[in-house]
């Protein structure tokens, strides 16, 4: 349940923010505290569609495990906002219940976006890395990676 709540937070954040956008400062505060990383680049086109990738890491409040999502989100029309195409969970990644990451990305070609997460345990040692190749709209593969230098 509480992944379910966490999804539609931020789905209702986003939907919130592109209703009501206002300054960049108004925009900024609009988050929600359980964002805790955000990161973007790269762009993908799919189906005469085309955007860019966002990942978004989520800790609820109080506690409990962090919560990774990967958004496709579609270029608006005529320079508008972009919209978002489609979110995933990362099951991998929210399965370890580790409770924050970092998060770095890295782009190589169109098409491609890769979000490397770092777990910050302080129960655990570190160096294990893990690696998200995100693709078209709802496709992503895992794997155990590097971060980039």
């Amino acid at each position: 349940m509480t992944r379910t709540r966490i999804v539609l937070s931020v789905l209702i954040l986003l939907a919130a923010s592109h209703a009501h956008a206002g300054s960049p400062a108004d925009i900024a505060a609009g988050l929600a505290p359980e964002v805790v990383q955000v990161v973007s680049g790269g762009t993908w086109e799919d189906a005469g569609k085309k955007g860019g990738y966002r990942a978004v890491l989520v800790v609820p409040v109080g506690g409990g495990a962090a919560q990774l999502f990967v958004e496709w989100l579609a270029a608006g029309a005529d320079g508008g906002a972009p919209a978002l195409v489609t979110a995933s969970p990362i099951k991998e990644i929210n399965d370890l219940k580790m409770p924050d990451a970092t998060l770095s990305s890295e782009t190589e070609k169109k098409n491609e976006f890769t979000v490397f997460v770092e777990p910050n345990d302080p129960n655990k040692d570190g160096g294990q890395t893990y690696a998200i190749l995100a693709g078209a709209p709802g496709k992503y593969t895992f794997s155990l990676g590097a971060p980039p230098e």
